[in-house]
């Protein structure tokens, strides 16, 4: 049985952030606890849960724990474990036996209790492109969704972590025309994306029902209907942001009948694909690392990654 306390960056209420100790038991044959040595912010999922508004159909109950991108390494395992022993490097997406806060993922604390399941073993001391495990496994899963081919010409809605990692898989898997919406200078420079526009209106009209695939990845779902007139007839669009506001006026873009396809959804095989990737050094993974804060800087660390705009992979140290 390991239990105890460990500290934790929580959210007490909306708005406040806190570094504290919380209580954990793991009891349960497959478990496993890990020390961490680095947490990264994913802005997107976190400015929502920091302002109270649903990321899910999950009820939010504070005092919430966010994280869901952590490197470390194991500390002690439960009786059932047989993938791991103390000693071993992992990257994990999930700290779950927590008591007395409600883990929206629960990875940014000193340590992390969680199920074995919840790890992918590294096989070597860890390194920054190893907290790009869960990232990348999120794009491969949903580019899985739509499979673009390699004439398909894609059009990428915000160059984030989350649209700058979809342009470099699909630069990998050679798809050859991808362009992109990015208010932000820099961000577009840091890609792989052909033209780049910082709003709609920098696409003329000779770009009109040209783009086999739209993927949102900004949290702004209203840009659809912008980028309506950009999408082929019964083209395809993939939601990947984390949306606040639903709502959209079909009428503006039914005579296109899209096709929606969300992805929230990543399994074990996509994780294990994104760490051989990683491995590989078939992607630039190292532009997307932009800011490391001690632990004793959380709070500014959690204001450059959601307020600034040469962010784009923010990470906690926790050594």
């Amino acid at each position: 049985m390991m239990q105890g306390e460990a500290q934790a960056i929580i959210l007490p209420k909306a708005n406040k952030l806190k570094l504290g100790p919380v209580g954990f038991l793991a009891d349960r044959p497959d478990d496993v606890l890990v020390k961490t040595i680095a947490t990264t912010i994913t802005p997107g999922m976190d400015r929502l849960l920091l302002t109270n508004k649903p990321v899910s159909h999950k009820v939010l109950n504070y005092p919430i724990m966010l994280g869901s991108e952590m490197i470390g390494q194991v500390v002690e395992t439960g009786p059932g474990v047989t993938t791991l022993k103390s000693g071993d490097f992992v990257f994990a997406f999930r700290g779950d036996r927590w008591k007395g806060v409600e883990s929206y993922y629960g990875c940014h604390a000193e340590l992390l209790p969680t199920s074995a399941s919840n790890t992918v073993p590294l096989g070597r001391q860890p390194i920054h492109r190893d907290l790009l495990t869960g990232l990348l496994g999120y794009v491969i899963s949903a580019l899985e969704k739509v499979r673009p081919g390699p004439s398909d010409r894609v059009l990428l809605l915000g160059l984030g972590s989350v649209g700058l990692m979809a342009a470099e898989y699909l630069k990998y898997r050679g798809v050859e025309t991808v362009d992109a919406l990015e208010n932000f200078g820099i961000r577009g420079q840091l890609s792989c994306a052909q033209n780049i526009g910082m709003e709609i209106t920098d696409f003329p009209t000779e770009f009109d029902d040209s783009y086999d695939l739209v993927i949102e990845a900004t949290g702004r779902i209203l840009l659809i209907e912008k980028s309506i007139r950009l999408l082929r007839p019964q083209g395809r669009i993939l939601l990947m942001g984390n949306y606040e506001v639903l709502g959209y006026d079909y009428r503006l873009m039914q005579h296109k009948e899209p096709v929606l396809v969300c992805s929230s959804v990543t399994a074990p095989p996509h994780l294990a694909e994104a760490r051989k990737l990683l491995d590989s050094k078939v992607l630039d993974s190292e532009k997307f690392f932009t800011n490391v804060f001690p632990l004793n800087q959380y709070e500014l660390a959690y204001r450059v990654a959601l307020d600034s705009k040469e962010a784009i992979k923010t990470v906690i140290s926790w050594l």
